[in-house]
């Protein structure tokens, strides 16, 4: 029996990622989702013998979502990245960053997890290399940083 269309998407973009309430469709891969705490050790008063871990400045990784394009949600990223753009280039209609919604969902389209992202912005988007001579599939990079998920 052959696997039909919405199975393979189901099967391929287990994460679904929006930004304040804009979808930004389902996303094959994921990557960053990672926090850092940066303990630092510190020696009291010249007892080099022991040392106190003390905490240090918590950092976290962009995140960087891939996927095959398709015309429905790289037109979503695309407006989305427009509006951050004008934003961005008139500084007094920023507002800040965005909150992200990043879920991951099962095989059986059953939402797994989800992770909030806060004051969010674009880093970067790439599209996909073209040329005719090549058999690959077209992708799509986003990478957004963030100031954390904790």
């Amino acid at each position: 029996m052959p696997i039909s269309l919405n199975t393979m998407l189901a099967l391929t973009t287990r994460f679904h990622v929006s930004v304040d309430g804009v979808d930004l469709g389902g996303w094959a891969r994921c990557q960053g989702l990672e926090v850092k705490f940066n303990p630092e050790p510190q020696h009291d008063g010249g007892n080099y013998q022991y040392e106190t871990v003390m905490p240090g400045a918590i950092k976290y990784t962009p995140v960087t979502l891939q996927r095959a394009i398709n015309a429905a949600d790289t037109a979503k990223v695309q407006s989305w990245l427009r509006e951050r753009a004008s934003g961005w280039i008139d500084a007094h209609a920023s507002g800040g960053g965005g909150t992200a919604q990043i879920s991951l969902f099962d095989a059986h389209a059953q939402k797994v997890a989800t992770w909030t992202l806060r004051n969010v912005y674009p880093d970067s988007w790439k599209g996909p290399d073209l040329d005719a001579g090549t058999l690959g599939i077209a992708t799509e990079q986003l990478v957004l940083v963030h100031e954390g998920f904790l």
